[in-house]
């Protein structure tokens, strides 16, 4: 007969009987990643940062467990993730919990990630890539680098403009207020657990990276690490000090007084000048967020995330969060070196591919001093597109170290940069390119043409020949399909366009929890059966012929000549 529910629910006063394990699917995505997920390292990395005695806390590696469904599932923030823990039977097994435990409040993992700061996120991060890598999926022969900008939280309307004296008190000041709100004090960490290693964070580390042109059109500045020190990672968001704001001096002041807001917009920088943009501009809610200019030509408060992803099945090996103005090409070294300490491959036989913000002398040098194949696009001029003759149209005679141009003038030693590794060549006879029929086609200045050449310029060519290579271009074609399809997963699936909470230090948690996601993902899939090289552009057609996708005919049955080449040359 039809049955029916009552008319009002009783509560059942004890639940016998309850199989969790039967309520969850045998192939549930769950199953599979509490299968691969090891949580072995939070407790020992975190045992410092609690007392001896008083409020015992949550387990930390449901603390992770957490962070990891944030990201996993792509849930707004931590107050939707526990209203809907109650709710989702899956989650509530894959936690520990049962029907009963009591549901933490959100406020537990912010204030986790305030006591922890970024080292146990990068741990979570560099265990999933040991285990893709005892899984067979990460072979270390190609590697690919690229960068994406993340958009801060914060709106442009917060951003004032000041003299470059104030903008760079107020980030001194937000500094400073973060330092102050530590949870934990190193002192009461270091009692708690003498034998324990004290917690560091990268992110109190300074940048001593150079910082690239904005994409605003702004020119370059080195920013000193006292200038722009890199934060601690600090949960809590300190507020801009209400502080009488003192007239700007004509130079930064070691004691100077904390800008308001108010102060901000009042002193506006004086004379016509012109300065970096974020020199001179700072958003009062994320004073570390900067502006740039996104793919969408839209100039925003954003921050950089860099990665190097292993060609074989997109594992993610190295992670770095910058400021958005970090030129691409300085991360190299760094991601690098991470990705030889978190996989313990050995560099040797390794190709790098990257596209041309990676293709600077420096990364050129680098990678060979590696024994690295550098597969990188050279970083253009745009000399030649101005009309101009370019450096691969003088010829270098290393006896008299000079430069002969096309037509027949010498170019001589004129200033070393010892910093930059730099030799800069100036004409001979300044008479000589006034007269001189290419003139217009090669410089504009009253003194003649002058070139920088680097001191190790055989190095660099060497390097920029094999970029141009057949292996060079197949390595680049594989890296857009790679990382664009890395990039495109974080953002689609884990919510990667955006940054969740302000602060570079957080930024980088972000970064390290999405990736770790990532690579849990493709490590419970498995290795899955070995890609092709290269698709070949012939469709086969009946009859032992080919015809390409353009209608075109080709009687060879292995491919096009230049795809056969690319291929025999990336494996030799």
């Amino acid at each position: 007969m039809l049955g029916t529910l009552p008319q009002v629910r009783e509560r059942s006063l004890f639940l016998y009987g309850v199989d969790w394990e039967s309520r969850i699917a045998a192939d549930h995505p769950l199953r599979r990643l509490a299968a691969i997920l090891n949580l072995d390292f939070v407790l020992p990395a975190v045992r410092g940062f609690y007392g001896r005695s008083g409020h015992v806390s949550l387990d930390p590696r449901v603390i992770v467990k957490m962070m990891v469904l944030l990201f996993y599932y792509d849930i707004p923030s931590e107050r939707d993730l526990l209203e809907q823990l109650p709710v989702r039977l899956d989650w509530l097994w894959f936690l520990g919990f049962d029907l009963e435990t009591v549901i933490p409040d959100h406020s537990v993992l912010s204030k986790a990630r305030a006591r922890w700061g970024s080292e146990v996120f990068e741990r979570l991060f560099t265990q999933t890539v040991l285990q893709c890598v005892e899984a067979g999926l990460v072979d270390g022969r190609l590697l690919h680098i690229d960068s994406t900008t993340i958009k801060a939280n914060a709106s442009k309307a917060t951003v004032v403009k000041s003299s470059p004296e104030l903008v760079s008190a107020l980030r001194q000041a937000y500094q400073q207020q973060a330092g102050k709100l530590e949870v934990v004090p190193d002192e009461l960490k270091t009692a708690a657990s003498p034998s324990a290693p004290p917690a560091t964070d990268s992110a109190s580390a300074p940048v001593a990276d150079p910082v690239s042109p904005s994409q605003t059109g702004e020119s370059v500045v080195h920013h000193a690490p006292s200038e722009a020190p890199q934060p601690a990672s600090k949960e809590a968001q300190p507020k801009a000090p209400n502080i009488q704001v003192l007239p700007p001096p004509a130079k930064p002041a070691p004691e100077a007084s904390q800008p308001t807001a108010k102060g901000l917009r009042a002193n506006t920088e004086a004379g016509s000048q012109k300065l970096p943009v974020n020199r001179t501009h700072i958003s009062l809610t994320d004073p570390e967020a900067e502006l740039a200019r996104s793919k969408n030509g839209l100039t925003e408060l954003n921050y950089k995330d860099h990665r190097l992803v292993d060609d074989a099945h997109g594992v993610i090996t190295a992670v770095a969060a910058t400021a958005a103005n970090v030129a691409d090409g300085t991360q190299l070294p760094a991601l690098v070196e991470q990705h030889g300490s978190t996989t313990g491959l050995k560099l040797g036989q390794v190709t790098i591919a990257g596209d041309g913000h990676y293709g600077t002398a420096s990364n050129y040098i680098f990678c060979a001093e590696e024994g690295i194949r550098a597969h990188l696009a050279q970083v253009s001029a745009h000399v030649a597109e101005k009309g101009k003759l370019p450096l691969s149209q003088f010829t270098y005679e290393p006896g008299q170290d000079r430069l002969r141009c096309p037509e027949g003038h010498y170019l001589v030693p004129h200033q070393q940069r010892p910093e930059e590794q730099l030799t800069v060549y100036l004409i001979e006879d300044p008479a000589s390119c006034a007269q001189c029929p290419l003139r217009k086609q090669c410089t504009e200045s009253a003194r003649g043409r002058t070139i920088q050449r680097h001191v190790q310029a055989h190095v660099v060519e060497a390097a920029q020949e094999e970029a141009k290579s057949p292996a060079g271009r197949y390595s680049r074609k594989r890296r857009r399909h790679v990382m664009e399809g890395s990039f495109a997963d974080a953002a689609n699936n884990h919510g990667a366009k955006k940054a969740r909470w302000r602060g570079l230090g957080r930024q980088r948690i972000q970064g390290y929890l999405i990736a770790a996601v990532q690579n849990l993902r493709i490590c419970s899939k498995g290795p899955t059966a070995p890609r092709t090289t290269e698709r070949s552009p012939w469709e086969r057609r009946p009859g032992g012929r080919r015809r390409s996708r353009s209608g075109g005919r080709q009687a060879s049955d292995g491919g096009s000549q230049a795809s056969i080449q690319a291929r025999q040359a990336w494996a030799g």
